[in-house]
């Protein structure tokens, strides 16, 4: 299920449709809130057998609670897709 899954986020169009659900609730967004989350820096590390993702800091309140949801949220479920094919699943603070 997980590979069908995994077969389907692949297809350029499912890939399109979700970036326009998030660009439909981007639009939502006020203007300064935008401006803060444009001045964060996300700096992708990916190598052969790991991935790691940097998010700079922000000096808006609201934004920096969207990074760390948005941190837990990505944690949780990547290690939940590893967790249901099989892998024994570490999670560190």
């Amino acid at each position: 299920m997980f590979d069908q899954m995994l077969k389907m986020m692949e297809s350029p169009q499912a890939q399109e449709m979700m970036f326009k659900m998030i660009a439909q609730q981007v639009a939502k967004v006020p203007p300064e809130r935008k401006e803060a989350v444009s001045r964060v820096k996300v700096t992708f590390k990916k190598r052969e057998r790991s991935l790691q993702i940097d998010i700079g800091h922000s000096d808006n309140e609201e934004v920096e609670s969207i990074i760390k949801q948005s941190v837990t949220g990505f944690c949780e479920m990547a290690s939940r897709i590893y967790h249901s094919m099989g892998f024994d699943v570490d999670v560190y603070e």
